[in-house]
């Protein structure tokens, strides 16, 4: 089974301590232990136009599931990059064990920040052109594709906009019938879902409850159709 997995750096498990999985790396030992043999290939970005323009790189037709988590970015007009670059980014492999330098976190922070701020300029309307494009990029595959909702944030600013990103994708995916695990229904905009003196990053327990969640609503997602064969192991 070939997976396919984009998302921010919660997909390499930002802020956990050595040895801890993130949500991806629980979400597949589920998968595993159902009997299936995985194989992830994981991407890790800041904005909904770095996810289309690595889709659009990918032979998307190879993968048996495709994993998208989303963040606030789909709110930004199409044409504004707000300083993040959409170039194809590297792989990260293993799943379980990659790891990001200090510097990178905080560059990644900030590149987050510049996307809060640039958005905060204008008011949003009800639907999102990057994230309808991220949809007509993935709709020919949408019985292999899992969309997650964007995770709760501490800052009342980024809950916010976390929230009405949530909205959008709730209805949009929903009209055009993807599958969507809303991750607010598990993790909540409380301290004990995160990093100690961390606003913005899950802490190892969320990861779990996180990735055992995803898995059981990937087992029972209606318009998923790769998860018959793991049904029929167990």
């Amino acid at each position: 089974m070939n997976v396919l997995v984009i998302g921010d750096e919660h997909t390499y498990g930002y802020g956990l301590p050595g040895g801890k999985l993130n949500y991806i790396g629980h979400f597949i030992r589920q998968i595993s232990r159902a009997g299936q043999t995985v194989s992830v290939e994981a991407y890790a970005h800041l904005t909904i136009p770095q996810i289309v323009a690595t889709l659009s790189q990918l032979p998307l037709n190879r993968y048996d599931l495709i994993v998208v988590q989303l963040d606030a970015s789909l709110l930004q007009p199409t044409g504004r990059q707000l300083g993040c670059s959409d170039t194809l980014a590297t792989p990260i492999l293993p799943y379980s064990s990659v790891r990001s330098k200090q510097a990178e976190g905080s560059a990644l922070k900030n590149c987050l920040t510049s996307v809060r701020d640039g958005l905060l300029s204008f008011v949003r309307p009800k639907r999102s052109l990057i994230f309808s494009s991220l949809l007509k990029k993935l709709k020919p595959f949408r019985h292999n594709v899992l969309l997650l909702t964007p995770f709760p944030h501490l800052n009342r600013v980024d809950q916010w906009l976390q929230q009405r990103s949530r909205a959008i994708v709730l209805d949009e995916a929903d009209d055009q019938l993807f599958s969507v695990f809303d991750t607010d229904s598990v993790i909540r905009p409380k301290e004990e879902y995160f990093v100690n003196g961390d606003d913005d990053h899950l802490n190892a327990i969320s990861h779990e409850i996180l990735g055992r969640s995803l898995f059981d609503f990937y087992l029972s997602a209606p318009t998923i159709v790769t998860v018959q064969s793991i049904k029929r192991e167990e």
